[in-house]
C-alpha cells in the first residue's frame, strides 16, 4: 500500500474505463491492503431522502435532499452527517458515518443535521484499487467537509483545482519570461 487514502477522495480520470465511475468523486472511508471502501459523492438519484424514508419506515423525514448512488456494490443505506448527537463512526473532526437504523431514524428527523444519504457503496478487493491507481484511472485529492456535503458539480471543481495545483508546482518562475508575448 503506497499511500494513505482513507479520508481523501478519488476523482475518476478521463481514462477511467468503468462506466460506473465516469466523472465520479469517491470519498474513501476505509483503505487497507485487504480492501478499500468508499462512497460516490456526486451521483444524486431521482429519489429524495423524504421519499426513501416514506418507503422504508413510518417517519416524516425533514430532509428533501436527494438520495445518492454510493457505488455499484449493494448494501444498506449509509449516511454521512455532521451531527454529533446522532451517533455513528467519527470519520473526521466534523463528520460521522452510519448505517445503523436507529442513527438513521434520528438523522431523518433532525433538522439541524447536514446529511448525505447513500444507496450502495464502492468497494475494492486486495490490490484492485492500487492497480487502478497505477494505470491512471484515479486522481487522488484532499477534500473538505464542505465539499463532501456539497451538492454542486464536485468533479469539475476538484479536477480544476488539481490542474491548478499541478501547474503551480510545475512552473519554474526563474525560467519564465516577464512578458508572455516574447515567446
Amino acid at each position: 500500500m503506497d499511500i494513505q487514502l482513507a479520508g481523501r477522495c478519488l476523482l475518476a480520470s478521463p481514462f477511467m474505463e468503468d462506466s460506473n465511475f465516469s466523472r465520479s468523486v469517491v470519498l474513501i472511508l476505509q483503505h487497507s491492503e485487504q480492501e478499500s471502501f468508499g462512497l460516490v459523492l456526486n451521483r444524486p438519484t431521482d429519489f429524495t431522502m423524504s421519499k426513501v424514508v416514506s418507503m422504508v419506515c413510518e417517519l416524516e423525514c425533514v430532509h428533501s435532499e436527494p438520495l445518492y448512488y454510493g457505488g455499484p456494490v449493494d448494501g444498506p443505506l449509509i449516511a454521512i452527517h455532521d451531527s454529533p448527537n446522532v451517533g455513528g463512526h467519527p470519520f473526521s473532526e466534523m463528520l460521522y458515518v452510519t448505517s445503523d437504523q436507529d442513527d438513521l431514524k434520528k438523522l431523518f428527523v433532525t433538522k439541524s443535521a447536514r446529511v448525505k444519504l447513500f444507496d450502495g457503496f464502492s468497494g475494492w478487493g486486495p490490490g484492485q484499487l492500487q492497480s487502478e491507481l497505477d494505470t491512471g484511472s484515479w486522481l487522488v485529492s484532499d477534500i473538505t467537509v464542505e465539499e463532501i456535503l456539497s451538492t454542486s458539480d464536485l468533479w469539475d471543481t476538484m479536477v480544476k483545482r488539481i490542474g491548478h495545483q499541478i501547474l503551480a508546482t510545475g512552473l519554474d518562475r526563474a525560467q519564465s519570461v516577464a512578458d508572455p508575448s516574447w515567446n
